[in-house]
């Protein structure tokens, strides 16, 4: 197994993903966080579980060249291990051979290329796999928002999609977006 490859199982994984989280400004758990929009997006928010046994890193990054390329990332911080991502507007390619820990649902895409004009997908920790290896089109996962599109409500998209990020997440702190006005 290579170094970048993951070792956590699925269980492993959805715990950490399940587990109640805060933002840590200072060593301190912090129930607000208020974060204006900029152009282009680009947050680091540390993040420390309930019982302060885990860290974590949630970055929120949008392409400076592509307004509407935007990814949200979320790893546990100690091992840099990625837990789940999501990206709208880039391209991924997945693994082409399929091992034991693959989830039957992601099967199907084995070796597919998702384009940008596909709109999102959305990554997952496989064991076994380099970081968050295997995708996934939104329009198979349930996360909320399928795409995000150059238009009038793109700020109020961007703001719906960290929210419902945060949300999956379990992060406990009350994260707010000031819009960025057009």
């Amino acid at each position: 197994m290579g170094k970048n490859t993951s070792n956590l199982s699925a269980e492993f994984v959805d715990k950490l993903l399940a587990t109640p989280k805060w933002v840590l400004e200072n060593g301190e758990k912090v129930k607000q966080k208020i974060i204006d929009q900029t152009y282009p997006f680009d947050k680091r928010i540390k993040l420390i579980s309930e019982d302060k046994c885990y860290s974590f890193l949630l970055e929120i990054s949008q392409s400076k060249k592509d307004k509407i390329r935007v990814s949200l990332h979320f790893q546990e911080n100690t091992s840099k291990v990625g837990l789940f991502r999501v990206d709208y507007n880039s391209g991924h390619k997945n693994p082409e051979h399929i091992n034991e820990h693959v989830p039957e649902r992601f099967h199907r895409y084995k070796g597919s290329y998702f384009k940008a004009e596909d709109g999102g997908h959305a990554h997952y920790n496989v064991k076994g796999y380099r970081s968050l290896a295997w995708a996934i089109p939104l329009t198979d996962d349930d996360f909320e928002i399928k795409g995000l599109k150059d238009s009038h409500l793109f700020n109020s998209t961007l703001s719906k999609i960290i929210a419902f990020f945060v949300e999956r997440l379990n992060i406990q702190s009350d994260i707010q977006i000031n819009e960025l006005a057009l």
